[in-house]
């Protein structure tokens, strides 16, 4: 054999294993190699939907959940889908899904929503929309004389670059989540060697600026009632960053880090300060589950209260695959899915 024949097969060879590790470091840190301990609140019950709920949002004066629906399995099949936002009344039995929406803006793919309540009482909804071929942009609506959203207002900006999660803090104000800051080779080393380029902005109602950033995928995001404290789900750090946020500038700074045994997605916040986490628990499963829905990904909620972290439900995926966001609410937990058009619904003991 030439040396220059063995010369390549040594590179081939070392690019081989250092596929291998990297394949294998990632399928360990996405917990891949982890037993489920499965474990439910109550009795669940599924809702069938038009389309998935990737994210919830609740009027908890007025007892309303509002979901993200959109075809995200057909987005996958590179179908052209548009999708909408569902009201439940959620003391209504049984529980029935309903458009909230009296206007929506063309080509409208909701995501990530806030919910945020004027000096009025009138609710203004914010949600992330990724239109095909065009810019991000959030999408504003305000409630209107029949408690439907109308469309108010689009915006847009190149520090959008990825949004997943949104907060609203004011009747134009709020902070987005981008769950990835960079292309190229940055992006590879995003992914697979974990580094933190995503950020958090923030919009005053007339600019946007950067207002936190070394984040390892920025998927979700939550706000204390009293609005000073902002925590932000990190899906490649398996950790939640929790910042003190001043109310007059908008700046977010750092306090600490809640570790979380899985990849975090949505935060859903309630009235007491408890947070429900929806996790990931095996990533490698959840990219198996976006090319072939009949393989299951893992669902788990986690609730955090008084500094301590504790599953309340998790699933193998057969109740409900790549679930995203946990909300409760009147003694139930709702779970939502990025691909599955069905909303869990599980009663707490």
């Amino acid at each position: 054999m030439k040396v220059w024949q063995k010369r390549t097969l040594i590179i081939v060879a070392a690019f081989v294993m250092a596929i291998g590790l990297l394949t294998l470091d990632f399928m360990s840190f996405g917990g891949q190699f982890r037993d489920l301990n499965f474990r439910s609140p109550g009795v669940c019950s599924a809702l069938p939907l038009t389309a998935s709920a990737e994210d919830i949002q609740i009027d908890r004066n007025r007892s309303i959940a509002y979901l993200s629906s959109l075809d995200r399995r057909g987005l996958v099949k590179g179908k052209d889908v548009e999708g909408t936002v569902l009201q439940i009344d959620l003391v209504t039995d049984p529980l029935r899904a309903e458009s909230a929406l009296s206007s929506a803006p063309a080509g409208f793919r909701p995501h990530g929503m806030s919910l945020y309540q004027m000096g009025d009482g009138k609710q203004r909804l914010f949600v992330i929309s990724h239109p095909e071929g065009e810019e991000h942009v959030i999408e504003i609506f305000e409630q209107d004389a029949t408690s439907r959203f109308t469309h108010v207002r689009s915006v847009r900006d190149p520090l959008l670059i990825s949004p997943n999660a949104i907060v609203a803090v004011g009747p134009q104000q709020y902070y987005v989540a981008n769950d990835k800051g960079a292309a190229g080779f940055g992006r590879i080393a995003e992914l697979l060697f974990r580094v933190g380029f995503s950020t958090v902005v923030y919009f005053d109602g007339g600019l946007t600026r950067v207002a936190a950033d070394q984040l390892k995928s920025a998927v979700g995001m939550g706000l204390s009632p009293d609005g000073l404290t902002a925590y932000v789900a990190e899906t490649l750090g398996k950790r939640i960053s929790v910042y003190g946020r001043n109310p007059l500038t908008g700046d977010l700074t750092f306090r600490q880090y809640i570790d979380i045994d899985g990849s975090p997605d949505n935060i859903n916040i309630d009235s007491d300060g408890t947070l429900w986490v929806a996790v990931h628990a095996k990533l490698a499963d959840l990219i198996r589950h976006f090319g072939d829905a009949e393989r299951h990904s893992p669902t788990a909620i986690l609730r955090h209260s008084g500094g301590e972290t504790t599953p309340v439900y998790v699933n193998d995926g057969s109740d409900i695959s790549a679930g995203s966001v946990g909300a409760a609410f009147g003694g139930r937990l709702y779970i939502g899915s990025i691909t599955e058009p069905k909303l869990l619904v599980c009663r707490l003991r």
